[in-house]
């Protein structure tokens, strides 16, 4: 028996979300903590590695927020789950490559898993002006744009199934006959899933997912875009709708595999229902900028200009590879439509590059 199953064994039921937090971001076990995951070679990949165009296109749009903020001399830069610190890399040459940008920037970055910051550090010990924070809230007071990529798609979710009339939460429990952890539906009150009605229709739903800490963070995210003249840009795939759906899934080398096999060794993902966000944001007064798809947004901050700007400098092999990764980030059949940007900001604010 490994860590978690002895925890499991012990408590004889536990929770999804205890489940998928412990196999996520354990520090002995965690999927987060002890495994190559990004790239080709690693189980996923992300936007930013597929090309360094996708990051320009995000420095494009800090620096024209930084313009319709009347040019401020000092901002700061706030990345939620940076991973590896791949795409932080990219927006930091990219903004000194802009010559009509000269605010000075704070990047801070703000990762949960004590490995990736090791590997973040690693890898962006170039430059001086990062600060890694665990309390988002603690930044200095100037205008904040905060990003993320894939950001909320990996908070630990609760899952509830409608079985004839009645609620249960999904559980994760040990079999002891056949030795291995197994799914278990544990029944519930139904009236304790009111208060996920603001996001979902209870009634005609029979899945609901609900990514615990997610109005934590929102609050905390909202809290510094009016504190500190902010905004939120984040990338991630989902859906908004009142309908619950059951997306969770486990990932490992590009394929999904059966969680409860894999979980020692995958990544464990679900589609975030963008309405949780939308919602929270609204109960804060926070305006919705817009949802569309990141085809709309990388073309809207002009992908295909920059493109045809590069490929006039390269050689054909090189050429050809940057059309094929352009085309896997905003083909539609690809990762344009899949993927979503999403913005939010203050409720007086006008901004909406990007989004029209």
């Amino acid at each position: 028996m490994n860590l978690l199953e002895k925890l499991i064994y012990k408590k004889k039921v536990i929770t999804l979300d205890k489940f998928i937090d412990i196999a996520l971001y354990n520090k002995q076990l965690g999927y987060y903590q002890t495994k190559k995951i990004f790239s080709r070679d690693g189980d996923f990949i992300t936007s930013p590695f597929i090309s360094s165009i996708f990051s320009e296109m995000i420095s494009i749009w800090i620096v024209s927020y930084w313009i319709y903020l009347k040019k401020p001399k000092q901002i700061n830069i706030l990345e939620l789950g940076p991973g590896n610190g791949f795409m932080i890399n990219q927006i930091i040459n990219s903004l000194k490559k802009i010559k009509t940008f000269d605010a000075k920037f704070t990047i801070y970055l703000h990762e949960k898993s004590e490995s990736l910051v090791k590997v973040q550090k690693k890898n962006l010990n170039i430059f001086k002006n990062i600060i890694w924070t665990k309390n988002i809230n603690k930044i200095k007071q100037y205008p904040t744009i905060i990003i993320a990529n894939e950001f909320f798609d990996a908070f630990p979710i609760k899952q509830f199934f409608k079985i004839n009339t009645k609620w249960h939460e999904q559980c994760i429990s040990f079999k002891n006959n056949i030795k291995r952890i197994i799914y278990y539906k544990n029944k519930i009150n139904n009236n304790s899933l009111k208060k996920y009605s603001k996001f979902f229709n209870i009634n005609k739903s029979r899945v609901i997912e609900y990514p615990v800490k997610i109005e934590n963070y929102i609050n905390s995210i909202s809290k510094i875009i009016k504190k500190n003249n902010g905004i939120f840009l984040t990338f991630d795939y989902g859906y908004s709708d009142s309908i619950g759906k059951n997306t969770l899934r486990a990932i490992k080398k590009h394929k999904i595999v059966n969680l409860l096999k894999e979980y020692t060794d995958c990544d464990i993902t679900f589609d975030v229902n963008f309405n949780i966000l939308k919602n929270i944001f609204k109960k804060n007064n926070i305006r919705h900028i817009g949802t569309v798809s990141q085809n709309f947004f990388l073309q809207k901050l002009g992908i295909m200009e920059r493109a045809t700007q590069i490929i006039k400098k390269q050689n054909v092999n090189d050429s050809k590879d940057l059309i094929l990764s352009i085309n896997k980030l905003i083909n539609p059949k690809e990762m344009g439509s899949t993927f979503q940007a999403l913005a939010f900001c203050n409720k007086d604010c006008k901004f909406n590059i990007g989004f029209i």
